[in-house]
């Protein structure tokens, strides 16, 4: 941030919401990291400066993420103006292929790299344009749309490393990556709906597989459920059956089933992980990556 901007303003907003997001960790540059690491411990201060492109990328698309959601009073980019925000996460934006262009690989692989970024953070808008438009309506389409949102970002963040190294086998990556990313969504979007807060997605109309599955049930609270995204009952409405509409929530089969269906995607990308042609450790440790979600 210093090197790249002079603004003291920017740089102020930009440093503090780079802090918060510290507090949750940086998960994907740490996958970059370790497919950075399939073949070689190369220690190489290169690929510090490619993990810190991928952060910025992530961290842009977290920030609009959120304000496009407006699900979220509490993180620096909701606590500022729209246009701020917007503005810096343009500038993460573009710090990301900066950063990595000026990262210390041959031009050609980066030029590979950068590919992979494009095409995936393309894939990823396509998957976000589905889930704003609320436009699944099967198990199927919400795969579909978890693999384009989810499953292309973690295959940006693993691809990126792998290629840098000039590793092959992409394609068992790409997969793995994508099924990895389902998982990934899937545990998101059960935390979203039992957390009993003012982030919960069944209170901000979010529209997830969890939710359009109780939404096909036949008991009242799911009578509820539907009204409420009819438009037809408001948020007062919910709140004043909240106890009762958690409790039903809570023991219903569905939530078994989507932590099944978690599961199930979390064993896909494990084993297709086991196909790639990699030392043992190597795939033990990213063994135990997968299956902490």
């Amino acid at each position: 941030m210093n090197t790249h901007l002079d603004n003291d303003d920017l740089k102020e907003y930009a440093i503090s919401y780079i802090l918060y997001k510290n507090q949750e960790g940086f998960s994907f540059s740490s996958l970059t990291q370790f497919h950075y690491h399939m073949d070689v411990d190369d220690k190489s201060k290169g690929i510090v400066h490619a993990s810190a492109a991928i952060e910025f990328l992530m961290l842009a698309l977290d920030i609009l993420d959120d304000l496009q959601d407006q699900d979220d009073k509490e993180k620096p980019w909701s606590l500022v103006s729209l246009s701020t925000s917007m503005n810096i996460s343009t500038g993460f934006l573009m710090l990301s292929t900066l950063v990595l262009r000026q990262s210390r690989f041959d031009n050609e692989v980066k030029m590979q790299a950068l590919q992979y970024l494009d095409e995936q953070v393309l894939r990823a808008v396509e998957g976000q344009h589905k889930d704003l438009q609320c436009s699944c309506a099967t198990e199927e389409e919400f795969v579909s749309m978890m693999k384009d949102k989810s499953g292309s970002l973690m295959a940006c963040a693993t691809l990126i490393g792998a290629t840098l190294q000039c590793t092959r086998q992409h394609e068992i990556i790409q997969d793995y990556s994508e099924n990895f990313g389902v998982a990934a969504q899937l545990a998101n979007d059960i935390d979203g709906l039992l957390r009993l807060d003012t982030k919960n997605d069944l209170l901000h109309k979010q529209w997830t597989l969890p939710i359009m599955l109780l939404a096909k049930e036949s008991d009242r609270e799911a009578d509820w459920i539907r009204a409420y995204y009819a438009g037809k009952v408001d948020k007062k409405f919910m709140v004043q059956r909240e106890e009762e509409l958690f409790q039903w929530i809570y023991h219903s089969p569905v939530v078994s089933y989507v932590k099944v269906l978690k599961r199930l995607y979390q064993r896909k990308a494990l084993e297709r992980m086991l196909d790639l042609q990699v030392s043992q450790d190597w795939k033990d440790g990213m063994q135990e990556y997968l299956e902490q979600i």
